[in-house]
């Protein structure tokens, strides 16, 4: 009976091209050399052997024999040479990872390698975040083996952290692949025979054929290289200082009820704002040459109540700055504290498209400065024979207490008119999302009735047809233009919006609302 072939769990990074090996690990660690090959070294820490701090805390003993845990850290480094090019590659084991400096990992090896490997529908679990809306991380897992597309994943506005997939490859095995910036996957190989495996994780991660299914993979992508960023936040302070506001400019960082909130301050002395506004937040610094990161990230500004004078939220003025940076020929956005580098013909298409969304072939009153409520009011007033909706909600069938509103405003020419402040990508991701459901929901007869209940007057007839409606989406801002002026990640989330809508069959219009001060 031949040998049975042993199969070991190993995870690799990429290192990134150019780095030297002196750049490899962390500062001031105790390394020691644990073995070496003609194309790697491995090195690890002494283990320290420590009883679990429950031992005493909960037990209240000092000591148990055999009960202790340790932290073993180590970790390969293989540099082989692929197509004329020394390419290095580090294995960790345990904590290894630990010792590895961060910012010579290859983002993304792990998912190319995974993409180009296998099906669409060899999926087991996807891990992705929002970077349009509210930054979150979402961790589907299925219980079989099944297509990519029946994740909740929005190739508009989520990008994938992790991916797991169970393949059909040789090369893997026929195992499942883990696929992050790191790729993890149990294979016949060891520390003698790992380097044909190696080369061959890099010639499959070099392929474009994951574009075939998954080109959307490099519309955007989060930076994680600290000298990166600390780049970005230079240039970022350089055009505070030089006051481009066109291009750097603030918004509360959060989905809000702004009727809950009275003013807005960056100091307890100080005279409330309506706003967070970007001249606010250079203007807390005395000398803008005083302007650095770490102060932009210690400084607060405060959301007071409309019931007392406490705050009821609060952010560091860098989580409040949605910027766009061009650097090294590459466009990056700054949203909700974090940066990330855009795909060139993404932008530009992206904009594009933008730019081409019907505009209302009327005038908005502007706003004065007022809550939404009240310029919701104040349009219904100037639009002959509409109906307020504000804050009128309808409960919807099966789904518990949840309800919604069909619109903030609905005119007699079949508009139904969503209005929100210009209150960053969240905020205007909620407006788009607002609109997408209730248009939605109006397909569906039941819901129609409850409304016209809702109103006692007849709305929404039986024969309902979208193409008859109007969505409108009306953005206050500060700016008085003909299109409103919105962050990037706006831009995409509401392509997303506006096909769906489409789809259903509405038209779509976009409405700038000056907020006149």
């Amino acid at each position: 009976m031949a040998k049975r072939e042993i199969n070991n769990k190993v995870s690799i990074f990429l290192i990134k091209d150019g780095t030297d090996k002196e750049e490899l690990f962390k500062d001031n660690l105790n390394l020691c050399e644990l073995c070496s090959s003609d194309t790697s070294k491995t090195y690890y820490t002494p283990t320290i052997i420590n009883t679990p701090k429950w031992i005493r805390s909960y037990y209240g003993l000092d000591y148990v024999d055999h009960i202790n845990v340790s932290n073993s850290k180590v970790i390969s480094i293989h540099e082989l040479e692929i197509d004329g090019k020394k390419i290095l590659f580090a294995i960790p084991f345990g904590s290894g990872k630990s010792l590895l400096n961060e910012e010579v990992i290859e983002e993304q090896f792990g998912i190319k390698v995974l993409l180009n490997t296998v099906k669409v529908d060899e999926f087991r679990q996807l891990v992705s975040s929002n970077y349009g809306g509210d930054h979150r991380t979402r961790n589907e897992q299925v219980p079989k083996k099944t297509n990519i597309n029946e994740f909740g994943f929005d190739i508009f506005n989520d990008f994938i952290r992790k991916a797991t997939a169970k393949c059909e490859d040789d090369l893997f095995n026929k195992n499942t692949i883990v696929g992050g910036d790191l790729l993890t996957v149990t294979v016949p190989v060891n520390y003698s025979n790992i380097d044909e495996f190696l080369v061959n994780c890099y010639k499959r991660y070099k392929l474009d054929k994951y574009k075939d299914n998954f080109s959307w993979l490099d519309n955007i992508k989060e930076v994680k290289e600290k000298s990166k960023k600390e780049k970005l936040d230079e240039k970022m302070i350089e055009m505070l200082k030089n006051e481009e506001y066109e291009k750097i400019w603030a918004a509360v960082p959060e989905l809000i009820e702004w009727e809950n909130v009275r003013e807005f301050k960056y100091n307890k002395n100080d005279v409330g704002k309506d706003d967070i506004e970007i001249k606010d937040i250079v203007s807390q610094f005395k000398l803008q040459d005083s302007m650095k990161v770490d102060s932009l990230k210690r400084k607060k500004v405060y959301a007071i109540s409309t019931d007392s004078d406490d705050s009821i939220y609060d952010w560091s003025l860098y989580n409040c700055l949605i910027g766009e940076v061009e650097l090294d020929n590459k466009m990056y956005c700054l949203n909700f504290g974090k940066w990330y580098v855009l795909d060139n013909d993404f932008v530009g298409e992206t904009n594009e498209y933008y730019e081409n969304i019907l505009l209302v072939d009327y005038d908005f009153p502007d706003n004065n400065n007022s809550r939404e409520d009240e310029y919701n009011s104040l349009l219904n007033t100037n639009l002959k024979d509409s109906i307020l909706m504000d804050k009128e909600t309808v409960r919807l069938d099966g789904m518990g207490k949840s309800s919604i509103e069909v619109c903030d405003v609905f005119s007699s020419n079949n508009e139904l008119i969503h209005i929100k402040k210009n209150g960053g990508s969240s905020y205007l991701s909620h407006l788009f999302n607002q609109a997408s459901v209730s248009a939605e929901m109006l397909l569906d007869e039941s819901f129609r009735k409850k409304v016209n209940s809702k109103f006692k007057k007849e709305i929404f007839d039986n024969d309902f047809n979208a193409k008859k409606y109007t969505v409108i989406m009306g953005i206050i801002t500060n700016k008085n233009e003909k299109r409103p002026s919105i962050p990037f990640f706006s831009k995409v989330s509401i392509r997303y919006a506006i096909d769906g809508l489409k789809r259903k069959g509405y038209n779509v219009k976009l409405a700038n609302i000056f907020n006149k001060k």
